[in-house]
């Protein structure tokens, strides 16, 4: 019977202890969209067959399906840290990254978009179970007062979008001058804020967070937002990659530049400086 310690969650790190689950074996990419869901009335692969996928790859973040899952995250060792249910595993993923990155390195999932409340929390209770007749004690993170896991942030702020979806007779760049030149702070990244696509546009975005400032993001592959950002920008800024964060009205740089200021504390001084001095003035 599962123990009445563990809390069923759905939606979204304590050290390990010495009973955390762990399987081991090969690590599966992702393959455009993963396996098939169970049908009603039948139960989810079992947690130790489940293939394990890793969270990053290549400097870039996996691209997970938005649907509904039963998941389990495994930190660098293979050990399981935090058994979860959630709407949509993208967003859930993309979350314990930021909130626990040094943990959160690859996720066994089962999808299960058609599911019930009944069938997903009985498929999670075993899942659990597995664990507990696997090392005799619940993951780490499912463990009575255990919060990173489960905690649900605030509503993020909304992410920039240059058109509505319409054809406009304004030049990309005229737009993108406006949005630089009207806001203290932008990063422009792939993905969105809660849901970035890759590796090096969540790095910028945790830099950010991480030193509390209040910025704007603008998603380069929204192509009906933002038709034809992605090498705009580029042209823009005179800067072959992406994203790209922008300050005070003036171009900064991509993640790795953003990265050794965050080191060095230039980039708290330059956003300091940015917050202090109202809106950046249009030129």
């Amino acid at each position: 019977m599962l123990a009445r310690s563990a809390r069923a969650p759905f939606g979204g790190a304590a050290a390990r202890p010495a009973g955390a689950a762990r399987w081991r074996g090969a690590v599966a990419p992702l393959r455009g969209g993963a396996r098939a869901a169970p049908a009603p009335g039948r139960a989810a692969a079992s947690l130790k067959d489940a293939a394990a996928v890793p969270v990053m790859d290549k400097g870039e973040l996996t691209a997970f399906p938005e649907a509904a899952a039963l998941y389990a995250v495994l930190d660098g060792d293979g050990a399981v840290q935090y058994i979860g249910l959630t709407r949509k595993i993208n967003v859930t993923i993309s979350n314990h990254l930021r909130d626990v990155p040094e943990l959160t390195k690859a996720v066994k999932f089962e999808l299960m978009p058609d599911a019930g409340r009944e069938q997903m929390t009985a498929a999670w209770k075993a899942w659990m179970e597995e664990a507990l007749a696997e090392t005799g004690g619940v993951p780490p993170g499912n463990l009575p007062g255990e919060q990173r896991w489960q905690s649900r942030a605030a509503r993020p702020k909304a992410d920039i979008k240059l058109t509505a979806g319409k054809a406009i007779n304004v030049p990309i760049e005229t737009l993108i001058d406006q949005v630089v030149k009207s806001n203290k702070v932008v990063a422009f990244v792939k993905g969105t804020r809660s849901a970035p696509q890759c590796g090096f546009s969540h790095k910028m975005m945790t830099l950010l967070n991480d030193a509390r400032a209040d910025y704007e993001v603008v998603n380069v592959l929204d192509d009906f937002h933002n038709p034809g950002l992605r090498e705009a920008i580029k042209s823009y800024s005179q800067w072959p990659t992406i994203p790209q964060l922008y300050v005070g009205g003036e171009f900064v740089g991509g993640s790795d530049i953003v990265e050794a200021m965050a080191a060095s504390g230039e980039l708290a001084e330059q956003l300091a400086r940015s917050a202090g001095a109202g809106a950046p003035a249009a030129k």
